[in-house]
């Protein structure tokens, strides 16, 4: 059986399949299925305005702001971009926010403008509109509608400068992202802010500049707080690195029970990893948990369905042995290939899975194995 814990770097390894905070040269790509998210002001001003009040008695830019966002809602774009050029004629940024957010993702019958929508936002971003300014810093980087790339920086500066936590986190991960020795101070005080401003998806970047990034501080009892604090706020990933160092004895006063505590929270939040090593304690017991085998295969098995390949490998152990679940060689070997299938965090040259593929090779008819092969590579998404 395998150790307790994956080391920490193949953890991080299987963190690299999770959902990313989005970097600065992501640019919007409209859904072919239902319209693009709103920037989150204006998401933060639906749900303001959220109460239907007349809009009589409002100032008349406000209540034409209140119809465009009505307009968004009910997805008539064309009313909304009307509203919208309305009130930012009046003095309204948000209206200019709203009406680039349209024409950027051609939303309304007169489709998709760059060049216009670049200039709405434009008039967004110099009245401090720090979601236009984001979404420039985007589309410069991409060269779209008449911008270049040397301008993506000073966009994002700009929207990082007016305090919000949001464009503070991805101005960090854009000076990150260009791994400049000098830039190091300017990373760790953006994260910071985002971080201590309470945008909890900015903690575990954060944590990870302060401990793992090349050129940040490596203190590992910073970065531990920091991925403790964005579990305990139901981010999984998070709540994984935590358990791992905890478990691992990594930062001063690690604590293996709370390690055991985050990686049950982090395996229910549905981190496919968490699933795995949670299926690892529970087959062998210690820090305070007895061991389980039952639970361990149900665990393993939820992490398998999920893609994660050390998952995939102990629940075909399970299924190979019998330990924890009903005994299935034929359900063990396609698990097991799947575990060792190219792609990122796969067990392909681990010396376990190897010896558990080579027994049940021995096991099964050759006629079966071609056909379970087969299904491995189908259920996986593997087929041509």
């Amino acid at each position: 059986m395998r150790s307790l814990l994956l080391a920490f770097g193949l953890t991080l390894l299987a963190l690299g399949t999770a959902a990313a905070p989005a970097r600065a040269d992501e640019v919007p790509v409209q859904s072919e299925t239902r319209s693009p998210a709103l920037p989150p002001s204006l998401d933060d001003a639906i749900s303001r305005d959220s109460t239907a009040d007349p809009v009589e008695g409002r100032s008349a830019t406000d209540a034409t702001m209140a119809r465009a966002l009505r307009s968004a809602i009910l997805e008539d774009w064309d009313s909304a971009l009307d509203y919208a050029q309305t009130a930012s004629a009046g003095g309204e940024p948000a209206g200019a926010l709203l009406a680039g957010h349209i024409l950027l993702h051609g939303l309304s019958e007169r489709g998709q403008d760059d060049e216009a929508a670049v200039r709405w936002l434009r008039r967004a971003g110099d009245a401090n509109d720090a979601d236009a300014l984001v979404v420039l810093s985007r589309l410069a980087s991409a060269s779209r509608g008449g911008l270049n790339a040397f301008q993506a920086e000073d966009f994002l500066a700009r929207a990082a400068e007016t305090g919000d936590a949001r464009a503070a986190q991805e101005f960090g991960l854009y000076l990150m992202d260009r791994s400049d020795p000098g830039s190091a101070p300017a990373v760790l005080d953006w994260l910071r802010l985002a971080a201590e401003s309470g945008r909890v998806p900015a903690y575990s970047d954060y944590a990870f500049a302060l401990g793992e990034w090349v050129h940040g501080p490596h203190d590992l009892l910073a970065m531990r707080n920091w991925y403790e604090r964005a579990g305990d706020n139901g981010e999984a990933q998070g709540a994984l690195m935590a358990a791992a160092m905890h478990l691992n004895g990594e930062g001063e006063g690690a604590d293996p029970a709370r390690g055991v505590s985050l990686m049950s929270a982090a395996a229910e939040l549905g981190q496919p990893a968490a699933m795995g090593q949670l299926a690892l304690l529970y087959f062998q017991g210690g820090a305070g948990l007895a061991a389980d085998p039952s639970r361990a295969a149900d665990w393993a098995r939820r992490g398998a369905e999920a893609g994660d390949a050390e998952s995939q490998f102990l629940y075909a152990y399970a299924l190979a042995t019998g330990d924890g679940t009903t005994r299935d060689l034929e359900r063990a070997y396609i698990w097991v290939l799947r575990a060792g299938f190219d792609r990122p965090g796969s067990l392909a040259d681990d010396p376990d899975r190897d010896r558990l593929e080579a027994g049940l090779e021995t096991a099964l008819p050759p006629a079966r194995r071609d056909a379970l092969e087969a299904e491995a590579i189908a259920g996986a998404g593997l087929g041509g």
